[in-house]
């Protein structure tokens, strides 16, 4: 019977397993009340001892310049992997709304669009999924700062260190947030 319910748990997770490996559905940040990568993948609970998420983004900004995000996942055995980063104000008025523009660079990233309020989600495609060597993936994706910010920006990312099974068990969903202040704010 056991092995009757695993095969039948893993039947249903297969389509699932297959579009997300070409990147998650927009909207699992965590920021702004979002869910993470966790809706999907179960597992060790985000910020495990044996991986870490490094999210590289200016501290400050000018208003209209072009600045790299990099993110950088690392856990031991990861062989795929994924993320989703969205750039949004931080606080009211315009808390949670887009802030400039995310653009992909390469074939490994992409762009969608999701949620009530049209939030740019750059994500891993299924080539930018897959670690090789094993244990380290890296994307780099551009963001354009708004041209008149009224305030800082919040980068929400979310990334899955996956075991690699054809399963949603066994992953590690990491977070992390940095906040970029216009300069001269």
């Amino acid at each position: 019977m056991r092995r009757l319910l695993a095969l039948a748990a893993l039947l249903l997770a297969l389509p699932l397993l297959s579009a997300y490996q070409g990147g998650p559905v927009p909207g699992v940040t965590g920021g702004f009340g979002e869910p993470t990568c966790t809706r999907c993948h179960q597992g060790t609970p985000p910020g495990d001892r044996d991986g870490q998420l490094a999210l590289e983004a200016p501290e400050t900004f000018r208003a209209g310049e072009t600045y790299r995000l990099r993110i950088t996942l690392v856990r031991r055995g990861l062989t795929v992997g994924g993320f989703e980063i969205a750039a949004r104000y931080l606080a009211r008025p315009a808390g949670g709304v887009q802030a400039g523009t995310l653009r992909a660079l390469d074939p490994r990233t992409q762009v969608a669009t999701g949620g009530p309020t049209s939030v740019q989600y750059a994500q891993h495609t299924e080539a930018g999924s897959k670690a090789v060597p094993p244990g380290k993936l890296t994307w780099v994706v551009e963001w354009r700062a708004p041209d008149d910010p009224p305030g800082p920006v919040v980068f929400n990312l979310a990334a899955n260190a996956s075991n690699a099974d054809s399963t949603p068990l066994h992953d590690t969903t990491f977070t992390a947030e940095r906040v970029s202040r216009p300069v001269g704010q």
